[in-house]
């Protein structure tokens, strides 16, 4: 028996020694994939510089700080600073959508009931990459403690009652559509709300507001998406995750009809454009939007809500009363087709790749007529064009023909104050020599409080007959410049200059010119509170009548407000060509999906409303030309390929990574002799990015760590050398930033996150969403600005030049195309070029242009049927050639999809890293593509490759430190090794077990 005892022992803990070491293996395996992420929040790197000479005359701090030295006592003074901002990002990003009566600011000693879950759980950060503040931690403020701390007495009954409640809200990252290649064949995987049940307030919970805590009942509603995370157009009860559901529905009521309540105000904890129609019936007082506050936002809320802050922001995005109104809701998120032969697209055997990353077309007919785009044309075509089919049925929400106040709650640019302005616009002047108009406008506090005041221009460009004779559709109405006051006191003026670059105003032809034109005609500048009310103000300059505001009031709109010039002809040659001399033209016909059927999809258009307004998402057959394209490799070697041989690699030309700060990118003498210092496996080694890459030994290059994160520096900690290792600040997301439509606090934000990246080595951070919110669903909208091009433009371009002029590179994303999470790995995105370049591209522009930021990360997207990464006419064409861009091109991540497999292709498309590539399986491809194949083409690409990207590193605080003689070594860091030592123990002890194990039963058959 006692035999028996030992050798169940022996086998017991070898199982569990087995168990112990498979998973230290994988956990192992797990963390060298993201060793560039740990090494980044550890403080930790794989490579160490080594001097070789005197380097003490030598200042190698070539990037510094603005708060002195690295020392901890500095630190402190960043931090303090990055949580200031956040402050005032928030006070400044509110938009104060409803204040009846003047219900808000309250008294700061009111009582107070806080309703809704989210008073527990908010919404902190837009999802995605971020900070690790996210949603706990000791220098996190919630609503709570910011109320409390501005004197609020809370009713902590019902709080409490919340707080140990079992309800949570959960953001699904596995949303499906039911019945397609890409389903669980239910929707089991759709978002929880998080709201509490009726029956949750109890008759105990109703007295704890019966006779105190009833000054104000604010409600807190909140809505959550991220990284493939969609909301969901329609939930399991045929809901639009925007509107307002059934739990929420009882709870307002509850409170409604409770009478206890003096004021009702509501926050809207949500990134997402939420319907709001119902606030009359609800009895509700005010409403703020507050977005996502990131880790100390709520103070500025608690300031807003108190009237220490004045809420200065404004909407940029159009608030629908139908959230599933606008044309690109019925072909984007959920309502995107199936190849219409999609079972013989995945029975080909061309097509070798998962049916989730082949199987969803996305048609974009909505064309340029995306968000207030589409309302406000729409709404001036019902006044000045009744033969449109403006008022037509196709489109409305509620029945009967369209009627713009019905449709819209809140217009782009909308935002309330606890004071009134008057704006009088002074003077227009054009500068032919820049290029630029510029208006003057003056604004006046005509109110009895302090507060700042948001100017916004908008113009109208002309729709004649050429526009509608060659398919060039025109908005009614587009932002072209903003600007913002700075506190005005009551009686107090301002004069603010806004500059409006007349590049904006082109339209792109894609059918006749075939590049950007601008159109013959009368053109209208508008001053306007938001886009809505500066549309009436043209109106009246035009003597329209019948305008309405946004409630269907009647309203006669102010012509004074307005500018008026003309062009006596088209104009096709001023943006003929690019900043770089380049010929701008068609690019993207093949991304029309009647390129490949004639008549397969229809765009919208303001001719015909009624007869071209989307119903439903075409379905797009895929032939077998289409699908040797679909299926993604493209490269084939050039006859007249150089051998490599003929190349030179390893040779000692003396120049080392930090020797080219200052060589210019055109300097191709000088990048070639320290490319030649390289052997092919060194160049290949730094295309795999692991949220870094690895040293080059050759010209001296250290490894480094990335940061990633569009509302922070990314998931990083503070070093420990400066005793302080709490996470980098979580800034309000991107909507809140853009709400705030102040250039100098964006500039402000850029350059504090830059800080943040120098304190903790980061000599790059993808940060700064480029993409549009082209419906209100889209998952990552919280990481993004706005639903309008030209307004994403400037304030990418203002965050990220700030960014960039502190030595740390941001990375903008996603170029181009990503405008929902759902299927978004290898969506085949069909649009036309018009849309295209005024819409996705012209986002992008700004940054990407003139060197404003020398780094970009692409999306998962097919343009039509090329994955973005791999086309040549997105990554060469227009970036490179027509931009001027010379940095580094990321794809997306590359792990998982065979469609991004294909490196060859996109290398030689222009891509230049690929994104968590934890097996280095893009580098080991292009190796075997030039040695098995001879190929000195694809070498010359990598070449190229790596020049961009060393040329983008050598313009950040990488260089920090570095002599001209100094070396780098390789270095393993103390967690691998801590790792590896867990490993051999693990392995020891299995082998040890097995051992007794064998000996325990080895003895006892000699002994039987």
């Amino acid at each position: 028996m006692k035999k028996q005892t030992k050798k169940t022992l022996w086998r017991g803990l070898t199982s569990t020694s087995a168990v112990l070491m498979v998973v230290s293996l994988f956990g192992t395996q797990c963390a060298i994939t993201y060793t560039g992420t740990l090494n980044s929040y550890l403080g930790t790197t794989t490579s160490r510089i080594v001097s070789t000479g005197d380097t003490s005359a030598e200042d190698t701090n070539y990037y510094t700080s603005e708060f002195g030295d690295y020392s901890a006592e500095n630190l402190q003074k960043l931090i303090q600073a990055t949580y200031d901002e956040s402050v005032l990002e928030q006070e400044e990003g509110s938009v104060l959508l409803r204040n009846n009566n003047s219900a808000l600011p309250l008294s700061s000693n009111s009582h107070v009931t806080l309703f809704g879950h989210a008073v527990v759980q908010p919404v902190y950060a837009p999802g995605g990459a971020n900070s690790g503040a996210a949603s706990t931690g000791t220098y996190v403020i919630d609503l709570y403690q910011a109320l409390k701390d501005v004197g609020f007495s809370i009713n902590d009954t019902l709080y409490d009652a919340y707080k140990n409640s079992s309800t949570s809200r959960v953001a699904s990252n596995n949303l499906t559509i039911a019945g397609g290649p890409n389903s669980t064949g239910d929707f089991n995987a759709a978002p929880v709300l998080g709201e509490e049940p009726k029956s949750f307030y109890t008759a105990q919970l109703q007295q704890s507001w019966e006779n105190d805590y009833n000054d104000v009942a604010i409600v807190m509603l909140a809505r959550e998406g991220g990284e493939d995370c969609e909301m969901m157009m329609e939930d399991p009860d045929g809901i639009s995750a925007l509107a307002l559901h059934q739990d929420e529905k009882d709870m307002l009521a509850m409170i409604r009809d409770s009478g206890k309540f003096s004021k009702i105000v509501v926050l809207l904890n949500s990134a997402y454009p939420m319907e709001l129609g119902w606030m009359d019936e609800y009895n509700v007082d005010a409403c703020l939007w507050i977005g996502d506050p990131g880790q100390r936002g709520f103070e500025g809320v608690a300031n807003l809500l108190t009237g220490k802050a004045n809420p200065s922001g404004h909407l940029t995005d159009t608030y629908a009363a139908n959230s599933l109104s606008s044309p690109a809701a019925y072909t984007q998120s959920q309502n995107v087709a199936e190849w219409s032969n999609v079972d013989e697209v995945l029975n080909s055997g061309i097509v070798t790749d998962s049916p989730l990353n082949v199987s969803y077309t996305a048609a974009q007919e909505e064309g340029i007529y995306v968000g207030y785009k589409y309302y406000e044309t729409r709404y001036e075509d019902s006044i000045l064009n009744p033969a449109s089919g403006a008022s037509g049925t196709a489109g409305s929400s509620f029945g009967g023909g369209w009627n713009y106040a019905a449709e819209v709650t809140y217009p782009f640019g909308y935002g309330l104050s606890y004071t009134t302005f008057e704006q009088t616009l002074n003077s227009v002047s054009y500068d032919a020599d820049q290029d630029m108009f510029t208006a003057t406008v003056t604004v006046k506090n005509t109110g009895s409080v302090s507060g700042k005041s948001v100017v916004q221009l908008y113009v109208q460009t002309p729709y004649g007959d050429y526009e509608k004779q060659n398919a060039v559709e025109k908005s009614a109405v587009q932002v072209i410049g903003y600007g913002k006051t700075d506190e005005l006191k009551p009686g107090q003026s301002e004069q603010v200059t806004v500059t409006m670059d007349r590049y904006m105003m082109a339209s792109y032809d894609y059918t006749n010119a075939k590049g950007y034109i601008l159109s013959a005609g009368d053109y209208y500048l508008a001053l306007g509170d938001n886009a809505h009310d500066a549309l009436n103000n043209i109106l009246a300059a035009k003597g329209a009548s019948g305008m309405v505001d946004q409630d269907g009031n009647t309203v006669e709109g102010n012509a004074a407000k307005t500018y008026h010039w003309s062009y006596d002809t088209l104009d096709t040659e001023s943006y003929r060509y690019s900043v770089t001399g380049e010929e701008v033209t068609n690019q993207f016909d093949d991304c029309d999906a009647n390129y490949w059927q004639e008549g397969s999809v229809t765009y919208l258009t303001r001719q015909d409303w009624n007869g071209t307004f989307p119903t439903e998402a075409p379905a797009i057959t895929c032939t077998e030309e289409m699908m040797q394209i679909l299926q993604g490799e493209l490269y084939t070697k050039p006859e007249d390929s150089l051998s490599v041989s003929d190349i030179t690699q390893g040779q000692n030309n003396g120049l080392t990574f930090v020797s080219m700060k200052d060589v210019s990118f055109d300097d191709t003498e000088t990048w070639d002799k320290y490319l030649d210092q390289m052997t092919v496996e060194e160049l290949a080694s730094q295309i795999s990015d692991m949220f870094g890459t690895p040293e080059v030994s050759s010209v001296a290059k250290p490894a480094f760590s990335e940061g990633d994160g569009t509302a922070s520096a990314g998931a990083n900690t503070f070093p420990e050398e400066y005793g302080d290792t709490r996470d980098v600040c979580l800034y309000p997301c991107s909507v809140v930033a853009a709400c705030m439509w102040n250039s100098d606090r964006l500039t402000r934000r850029g350059e504090l996150m830059a800080e943040e990246a120098l304190y903790c080595k980061l000599p790059l951070f993808w940060a700064g969403g480029g993409n549009l919110h082209r419906t209100p669903f889209g998952g990552r909208n919280g990481e993004y600005f706005s639903e309008d091009a030209v307004l994403t433009n400037l304030y990418t371009t203002t965050e990220l030049t700030a960014v960039q002029s502190r030595g740390v590179t941001p990375g903008i994303k996603h170029v181009a195309g990503n405008d929902q999470e759902l299927h978004r790995e290898g969506l085949a995105v069909f649009f036309n070029e018009q849309a295209f370049r005024e819409q996705t591209l012209r986002a992008f522009e700004g940054a990407l242009s003139n060197e404003n930021t020398m780094a970009l990360m692409q999306s998962f997207n097919r343009l039509g049927l090329v994955w973005a990464s791999s086309s040549k006419a997105l990554c060469t064409q227009v970036l490179r050639k027509e931009w001027g861009f010379n940095g580094q091109q990321e794809t997306d991540g590359v792990a998982g999809g065979a469609y991004k497999s294909h490196f060859a292709t996109s290398l030689s498309a222009g891509t230049t890293t690929y994104c968590i590539d934890p097996t280095g399986s893009a580098a080991s491809a292009i190796v075997e593509e030039i040695r098995g194949n001879d190929d000195g083409n694809m070498l010359l690409n990598l070449r190229d490759a790596v020049k961009r990207y060393h040329y983008m590193l050598s313009h950040t605080n990488l260089i920090n430190g570095l002599s001209m003689n100094d070396t780098v070594e390789s270095i393993m860091p103390w967690w691998q090794i801590a790792l590896y030592a867990i490993d051999v123990v693990f392995v020891l002890l299995m082998v040890g077990g097995l051992f007794m194990m064998f000996r325990a039963k080895r003895r006892s058959e000699e002994k039987a």
